[in-house]
């Protein structure tokens, strides 16, 4: 009884398989996957179940075989009457698949069926098992596949790419010049080669969200000075910035420049980060270099610009200097801050696995996360003081 549009939308919620299977059901159901506007087709979910661990070249290829078949079915037809607005669209790019795949979407773009691409070219190696050689030939696949078909390229919205070496490749031309529609861009375990900065510079780009995880690619944001007129034009259209993995003991201000720069930023989340199951041994700071600790005065961030900001967030949070110091700094200046959220640190099984003990057990008071209702309401008191009217909801969080 329900209208196609309703139906359509439910399904919009459910995987492809689970859309493909309720065509069986009935002449009624029978046309109705090939009307989806959004079509989430995700390598993972053609996986045998349960899924192998790890998972073997083998297991990849029998995937790819099956999404393959799926993505022929949805794309290689005329879809005049319902154009596909987002396709997502998880792959390996193992064997010859990407001669399978690409010409698919390549015609499905240049005819218009498909408007925009959130393309993920996923790897399963872990990043402490990947090899420059094996990156590198991460990146020489992809480059041919977009070589080969560049129309990817113009639709794209959002690409994730996985363990890749861009030593051989021009990733900024390809991202920033050929990647005209860009919104999103998630690196994992990528880098330049031998630690090379990588710098971008991208005026006119659309890309409104970077996520860069397990990825050298020189020192980033930590070294900058105390002016962000460099960085205006390229956070300008952040609305989410993310930090994660800043060292316990560093001062936190410097974060106050990439604030001031991102103009448009109203969720701002930083992650701090102290684990016992990584040593600071002899070889990391030959790889990586002493750390330095930059010190920042309040005095020195003087910008009289309005921030959007509404929600700030602490993961790893606990009353020390640093971060008291930085919170009350973005208090003072963010007006329209509705929400802080405060978390403890999330678990580590490494860490569990050597026997660490318990953060509350080997650190002082300062150090740890405030538990209980006395604990909290003091670390708050730190927080507003000398501020009468702060109307900031203040929460704690697991």
């Amino acid at each position: 009884m329900l209208t196609d549009d309703i139906l359509l939308s439910i399904m919009e919620r459910v995987d492809i398989t689970t859309c493909v299977r309720t065509s069986v059901l009935s002449n009624r159901w029978k046309h109705l996957p090939w009307l989806l506007r959004e079509l989430n087709i995700d390598v993972k979910r053609f996986l045998s179940v349960p899924s192998p661990n790890p998972i073997e070249v083998k297991q990849m290829d029998e995937a790819m075989a099956s999404l393959t078949k799926a993505i022929t079915s949805f794309l290689a037809t005329s879809r005049s009457e319902a154009t596909i607005k987002r396709l997502q669209l998880r792959l390996y790019l193992v064997n010859d698949y990407s001669d399978a795949i690409g010409p698919i979407v390549s015609q499905a773009i240049d005819t218009g069926s498909v408007e925009g691409l959130d393309l993920a070219i996923v790897d399963e190696k872990e990043p402490d098992d990947c090899r420059d050689e094996e990156m590198l030939q991460q990146a020489r696949t992809v480059d041919s596949f977009f070589s080969t078909y560049p129309s990817v390229l113009h639709c794209l919205t959002k690409l994730s790419l996985y363990n890749v070496l861009f030593a051989e490749w021009d990733l900024h031309h390809i991202l920033f010049d050929c990647c005209k529609q860009l919104q999103h861009l998630s690196l994992f375990n990528c880098d330049a080669g031998g630690f090379s900065a990588w710098e971008i510079q991208a005026p006119d780009s659309k890309l409104s969200v970077l996520e860069l995880s397990f990825c050298c690619l020189g020192e980033l944001k930590i070294w900058i000075k105390p002016e962000g007129k460099q960085l205006c034009t390229a956070f300008n259209k952040l609305r989410k910035l993310s930090l994660h993995g800043i060292f316990v003991e560093y001062d936190l201000l410097w974060t106050i420049v990439l604030l001031e720069a991102a103009t448009s930023i109203e969720i701002f989340d930083i992650e701090i980060w102290e684990h016992p199951c990584i040593l600071d041994t002899e070889g990391r700071r030959q790889t990586f270099g002493e750390r330095t600790n930059p010190s920042w005065k309040v005095a020195e961030f003087k910008s009289c610009k309005e921030w959007p900001l509404k929600e700030f967030q602490i993961t790893g949070f606990s009353p020390m200097e640093q971060q008291i110091t930085l919170i009350r700094a973005i208090m003072q200046r963010a007006s329209n801050l509705q929400t802080i959220i405060l978390k403890d640190y999330q678990t580590c099984d490494y860490c569990e696995e050597i026997g660490a003990l318990p953060r509350c057990e080997r650190l002082p008071p300062e150090r740890v996360f405030p538990k209980g209702k006395g604990e909290q309401d003091t670390a708050v008191e730190q927080l507003i003081r000398d501020m009468p009217d702060c109307n900031i909801q203040i929460i704690f969080g697991n």
